[in-house]
């Protein structure tokens, strides 16, 4: 069964404002989910997120690219999104996680040369997917291709491990496409080059967020043995999860992106709205009531779609809500990258 009953969870998103759920901090941390929850739920996923922590840190300090800052609310967000999970089961779904922010600090931060880069994004495409063996020289690959053999070992990788093959190299692709993009925004207006259109943005964001390949080892590490017969009714899920966690993102990440010159779905929103006469000030408040707008409607649809769950345990639905919602709510307060200088 779902960690949160139907009825359970309706009241808990009706009471968000009161005053008995308002953020709760817990070692710097402030998550309005986890205020929601009774205090055995809470336990449990503090339990598990440490237990995940401990070994993730080990694990990361083999992979020196691997920033290990991130272990721990990283840890916490898969222990929130799957309390049913056993603890190796979160491990192997973490390790993915931590793996892909690897990646987009690559693509980020530009440390590698572009076609350094190219050739690193063809190789983990081709490594996803078992086609090339692990070569040397690249621990990044290392990282991934032991992620991809963990990843194997659960019995629903068979069935599953196209879609999470595919997710990953579309994750990969949507990194190489804002890559792309923020080069041609950088050249500014001196040239043709224009902005994507905010859908175009938001269907290739979903995937550089890195919540679908996220979603699909989450998925295969449930071991719910029904999930291959209902992907019809868990790809909407993690569709629209992985787009409510891009849009969180990029609320909580806008003004450090504008001072380093990146695009994203508030910069794209409200240039739109600023070549139709729209001042700048309002411009950028219609944009990010949009947004806000979006996230919330995908929620709820997800909401829906998780209480019309129709695999056997109910654990597939309620992994990709669970972790939708857990993330939405933690870039309110916090980002993966400073939330452990923020609470300390």
């Amino acid at each position: 069964m779902p960690l949160t009953p139907k009825r359970d969870r309706a009241a808990r998103d009706a009471d968000s404002h009161t005053p008995a759920a308002k953020d709760s901090p817990w070692g710097g941390l402030r998550s309005r989910f986890l205020a929601s929850l009774d205090p055995a739920e809470q336990v449990r996923i503090f339990d598990l997120s440490a237990r995940t922590s401990q070994t993730l840190h080990r694990w990361a300090a083999r992979y020196p690219l691997i920033r290990r800052v991130r272990v721990w609310p990283l840890s916490l967000s898969v222990a929130a999104g799957a309390p049913f999970a056993s603890v190796e089961a979160l491990i192997s779904t973490a390790r993915l996680s931590l793996w892909v922010f690897t990646l987009d600090d690559l693509f980020d931060e530009e440390r590698v040369p572009q076609v350094e880069l190219m050739k690193r994004a063809e190789r983990y495409r081709a490594l996803a997917h078992g086609e090339i063996p692990c070569p040397n020289g690249d621990s990044l690959a290392t990282a991934l291709c032991e992620i991809r053999d963990d990843l194997a070992k659960y019995p629903l990788f068979q069935a599953l491990g196209s879609e999470w093959a595919n997710s990953l190299c579309g994750t990969i692709d949507g990194m190489m496409s804002e890559y792309h993009w923020r080069l041609g925004y950088r050249k500014g207006a001196a040239d043709s080059w224009t902005l994507p259109s905010y859908a175009e943005y938001v269907a290739t964001g979903r995937y550089s967020i890195g919540g679908p390949p996220h979603i699909w080892a989450a998925l295969i590490t449930s071991n719910d043995e029904s999930t291959p017969q209902h992907l019809d009714h868990l790809r909407p899920m993690e569709e629209l999860a992985s787009t409510g966690i891009r849009l969180a993102n990029d609320l909580q990440s806008y003004q450090k992106e504008i001072q380093e010159g990146k695009i994203n779905a508030l910069v794209i929103l409200s240039r739109e709205l600023q070549a139709h006469g729209v001042r700048d000030g309002a411009a950028y408040a219609q944009a990010e009531k949009r947004v806000r707008s979006d996230i919330a409607a995908g929620l709820e649809r997800l909401t829906r779609l998780r209480d019309a769950a129709v695999t056997r345990t109910v654990h597939p639905e309620a992994a990709i809500d669970n972790i939708a919602r857990f993330v939405c709510d933690f870039y309110t307060h916090h980002d993966y990258h400073t939330f452990l200088a923020q609470a300390a």
